[in-house]
């Protein structure tokens, strides 16, 4: 239930999410797509030179393709809150994320505090 949100407040947010969702899948597209026709190419290294470009090259597109899923799937997510009512509330301890942190951050889960908590487990977790 979103308590503090208004209807159109909420409609706001699911048009800037799908929005951005159409954005990230629109870039993933951009990228990969040339990379999936010119993938054999890339493989056909002639010396050690260019080996190493082709493999950082390669790493920095997994790493480009993995952050855009990242933010795909928090798209999804806060979508996906939105249709059962629970948008806007945090998902760790129930409480109402700040509007001005929903503004910053339309995607975001969980209010300052748990996610916090969330970060610093992370850390501790590395």
């Amino acid at each position: 239930m979103t308590v503090n949100l208004t209807l159109s407040e909420v409609a706001a947010f699911k048009k800037e999410l799908l929005y951005l969702l159409e954005q990230l899948q629109t870039e993933v597209t951009e990228e990969m797509g040339p990379q999936i026709s010119t993938g054999v190419q890339t493989l056909q290294v002639h010396d050690s030179g260019e080996d190493a470009d082709a493999t950082a090259d390669f790493m920095l597109k997994v790493e480009s393709l993995s952050r855009h899923n990242e933010e795909i799937a928090e798209c999804l997510s806060a979508l996906s809150r939105i249709n059962a009512g629970e948008f806007g509330l945090c998902t760790d301890c129930g409480e109402e994320i700040e509007l001005s942190r929903l503004k910053a951050c339309p995607t975001a889960a969980r209010c300052i505090r748990c996610q916090s908590l969330y970060e610093q487990g992370l850390q501790k977790s590395a």
